[in-house]
């Protein structure tokens, strides 16, 4: 009876004392948390910690006092939250207590270091690793671990705890790791690829042929005979052209068949000769422009259509006329 006694006369005095250090409460506040607090001690005292945590969290929220948060650490210890009791312990160190504050108040300020120092052995340690995925996304009972706490030692609770490992292209793993308090372990993943989620590739294409240049071929020799075909037209017609003018001077004093005065027989001579290089000259015209041809085709640009017919020069000559006849 007295215990409880010396625990509401501290309580009535921290939430008093509350008023003036803090902003200000109303009375619906600290009546609530009085209330709360009253039943998170008489869960703490019966070990039923998960209640004891509830009453404690809300009544601190309403009121804030480390008498109120020693109870929720000593809660949570109670409850296996070794983590959490820690976080609570360290706030009530972080924040400190005022000169005049209340003896209840520097006394739940030591008693927070002492416990501080008895809880941290208990702490399990676990360092999670993953190979095979730089990206993977760890949790811990549902719980997101950051990426900066991957591969080192991470503070957890004692017990069974269920650790997943997700990374986008692997197959996920999930694995439980059972933590004694004060153990330490490590615990590494290798992922492996997973041809479900694998985008596929796209295929590469080949680059489009490049145009074919058309191989131009050395067009001399086909200029040469061309040369020499109009060299060979040249000498057949001017040849000719005398052969015609000997031939119009024999016409009136010979036959058909070129009989003549003896007299004429030089003029004769003359026009034979004429009548003969004209026609090798033709020839050899004819003859040019079928090798120029020849040529041409062998040479030309296959993707031009071929012409449909040959050249065909046939020089003629006669007395009084001269000349040649071509086909294309």
């Amino acid at each position: 009876m007295t215990r409880k006694l010396s625990f509401w006369s501290s309580l009535g005095m921290c939430l008093l004392w509350v008023g003036s250090s803090w902003a200000e409460p109303s009375a619906a506040d600290r009546a609530t948390a009085r209330s709360l607090a009253g039943e998170g001690y008489q869960a703490l005292q019966a070990k039923d910690y998960a209640t004891a945590v509830d009453r404690f969290s809300r009544a601190d929220a309403l009121v804030h006092a480390p008498t109120l948060m020693i109870d929720w650490a000593r809660s949570l210890a109670g409850l296996g939250k070794l983590v959490e009791a820690q976080e609570r312990y360290e706030q009530i160190i972080r924040e400190g207590v005022e000169p005049k504050a209340p003896k209840s108040w520097h006394r739940a300020l030591t008693d927070a270091g002492a416990e501080l120092v008895q809880l941290k052995p208990r702490l399990p340690w676990l360092t999670i690793s993953v190979e095979g995925a730089p990206d993977a996304h760890v949790t811990i009972d549902g719980v997101t671990v950051p990426q900066a706490a991957i591969g080192v030692r991470r503070a957890v609770n004692p017990g069974a705890l269920s650790v997943r490992v997700v990374a986008k292209g692997f197959r996920s793993q999930e694995r439980t790791i059972a933590l004694m308090e004060g153990a330490e372990e490590a615990a590494t993943f290798r992922l492996e690829p997973d041809p479900d989620q694998q985008e596929p590739v796209a295929p590469v294409q080949a680059p489009p042929p490049e145009p074919t240049a058309v191989k131009r071929h050395d067009q001399t020799a086909v200029y040469v005979a061309l040369g020499v075909s109009a060299a060979g037209l040249a000498v057949g017609a001017i040849s000719g052209a005398f052969a015609l003018s000997k031939g119009s001077d024999l016409s009136p004093i010979c036959d058909s068949e070129l009989r003549c005065q003896s007299a004429q027989s030089d003029t004769v001579t003359a026009y034979t000769r004429l009548y003969r290089t004209s026609n090798i000259a033709f020839g050899v015209a004819g003859a040019s422009a079928a090798v120029a041809l020849t040529l041409w085709l062998v040479n030309r640009d296959t993707s031009q259509p071929a012409p449909a017919k040959a050249v065909v020069v046939r020089p003629y000559l006669g007395i009084g006329s001269v000349g040649a006849v071509g086909s294309f």
